[in-house]
């Protein structure tokens, strides 16, 4: 069965590429859009996962770690005499403006937070850093070429303002890139208040990490019991109400599965139509066999063993052109951050074998109702 499936391919190689191709595409394209999607979730959720810390408190209701209404800044020493919480950390975020000495402007969110501890991965001393121009700050790697000048990226020690004080480029960090075209900008707690319209006695949110032994759980109930006006959330919870507001609330999760889904029909109606063109070929082929004694199982298992060796070879190239995708991503400020976890493509196998096996079997159908007659006609 499985020599003839390969045979009736082979001896038809426009047909045999046609199915192949469509189905590339198919793959490509839903592990893409999958990739695309996952990335979403990754960078609209960074802020909310990255801190070395197990809560977020946050103003009521809070949507997402970009931007906020501000609380007051007591919340830090409050949550500080809860039993099993070790230390307490402020984060700000907040619109600015970038001024470079050339007249260029860029809007950018500013992140401050403590640095008597690394909150984020960031080290503490770049946040700190004060030279004669102004304070430092640190960006994501993919921001160098956005904010470059020319043909040349932007390096450490370039400077500019922001909010009419002066900054300067301390180091770049990998990873921290922000999900919307509005880059990061980080810096320290205090740094932050002179770049964001907050007051000094003011924090957007307030991080806490519990102590070793403690029970995150039990922590958090008692900081929502004793400090009002405020949702205390672990950092998984809170990097799930991110990236839902970001990715399901703007309908971009919705647009990424509904081309999800097309690539899925695409692909089926491709190799659909290609096996069921090859059968119509074919029927006096099949008609003796069954002229022969082959049950229309063995007939049918046929078509489904083309399907199936279609679907294997349009799922390792697929996947490798998926791949290069991806590797070709993320290489400038404003691409689009992809995630192709190994599980992707271990979902993608098993629905490419059932794409290429119903549209055999919606070919084998034409088989099943022909009778072994047909062969001498």
């Amino acid at each position: 069965m499985w020599k003839i499936a390969w045979c009736n391919l082979w001896r038809d190689k426009v047909r045999f590429v046609t199915a192949v191709v469509g189905l590339v595409f198919a793959v490509v394209l839903m592990a893409v859009q999958a990739s695309i999607f996952l990335g979403a979730v990754h960078s609209s959720s960074l802020l909310a996962r990255s801190i070395d810390g197990d809560l977020w408190i946050v103003p009521f209701r809070a949507s997402n770690a970009d931007f906020s209404v501000p609380m007051p800044s007591r919340r830090r020493y409050q949550a500080l005499g809860v039993p099993g919480v070790a230390r307490t950390g402020r984060m700000i975020t907040g619109f600015s403006v970038w001024r470079f000495p050339d007249g260029r402007q860029e809007p950018v969110i500013v992140v401050g937070t403590d640095t008597d501890h690394r909150w984020l991965p960031i080290d503490p001393r770049f946040l700190r850093m004060r030279t004669g121009y102004g304070r430092g700050v640190v960006l994501d790697e993919r921001e160098r070429w956005r904010f470059g000048s020319g043909e040349a990226p932007l390096s450490v020690g370039t400077r500019g303002e922001l909010s009419g004080h002066g900054v300067v480029a301390a180091a770049f960090a990998s990873d921290m890139a922000s999900f919307t075209p509005t880059p990061y900008v980080f810096t320290s707690y205090k740094a932050a208040l002179d770049f964001t319209p907050l007051d000094g006695d003011q924090t957007v949110f307030v991080m806490v990490k519990c102590a070793v032994g403690a029970d995150p759980l039990a922590v958090r109930a008692e900081l929502a019991r004793r400090i009002p006006d405020v949702e205390v959330l672990t950092r998984d919870e809170f990097a799930r109400r991110c990236w839902r507001y970001w990715v399901m609330g703007t309908g971009m999760g919705y647009s990424l599965a509904l081309m999800c889904a097309l690539a899925l029909i695409v692909g089926m109606t491709v190799v659909s139509q290609t096996f069921v063109t090859g059968v119509l070929v074919k029927l006096r082929e099949y008609g003796t066999l069954k002229a022969l004694g082959f049950g229309n199982r063995f007939v049918a298992g046929t078509v489904v063993a083309q399907g199936i060796i279609v679907a294997l070879i349009g799922y390792v190239l697929g996947c490798g052109g998926s791949l290069l995708v991806s590797s070709l991503a993320g290489t400038g400020g404003t691409a689009v951050t992809m995630q192709t976890p190994p599980i992707l493509f271990a979902v993608l196998l098993p629905l490419t074998l059932a794409m290429c096996v119903t549209s055999s079997l919606a070919a084998a159908w034409r088989v099943f109702r022909l009778a072994p007659a047909e062969v001498f006609r």
